[in-house]
């Protein structure tokens, strides 16, 4: 749910209504698993998260809209991790929108100064090295 603190600064800027999509639904409170908006059948969503890693809860995020009709074919994320979800999604037809990647804030940082070589080079090789959950070895 981080994602739905940032949602609604988002939807004001850019004057779109907003939808948050739980990870499960709930059943006190406001119950369901969509919040906000209506959600139509072909209405075009602009499916919004903080951020992507392997790909697979954004895709489950967009599940229930779709699942109401929604058309959801891009994607913003505010920080793509490289960890293979940009791609994944791109291969499901998707268009994603990063705001920015990993690699370009850890450099940014180590450019100015506000974190050591050795920590940058840490981040950015465990990005280069990283592999899905199922290339990985234990």
């Amino acid at each position: 749910m981080k994602g739905a603190l940032i949602l609604p600064i988002v939807g004001c800027q850019v004057n779109l209504p907003c939808i948050v999509v739980r990870k499960q639904q709930k059943n006190y409170g406001i119950i369901g698993r969509t919040i906000g908006a209506p959600v139509s059948k072909s209405v075009r969503i602009l499916f919004f998260d903080d951020v992507i890693s392997e790909g697979l809860p954004t895709i489950e995020g967009a599940k229930p809209l779709e699942e109401f009709g929604a058309k959801v074919s891009h994607m913003m994320v505010v920080v793509d991790r490289e960890q293979g979800g940009r791609e994944k999604l791109e291969k499901l037809g998707y268009k994603i929108e990063a705001l920015a990647k990993i690699s370009d804030l850890v450099n940014n940082l180590f450019k100015n100064s506000k974190i050591a070589e050795n920590q940058a080079n840490a981040v950015l090789k465990y990005i280069r090295n990283w592999k899905p959950n199922s290339q990985r070895t234990t």
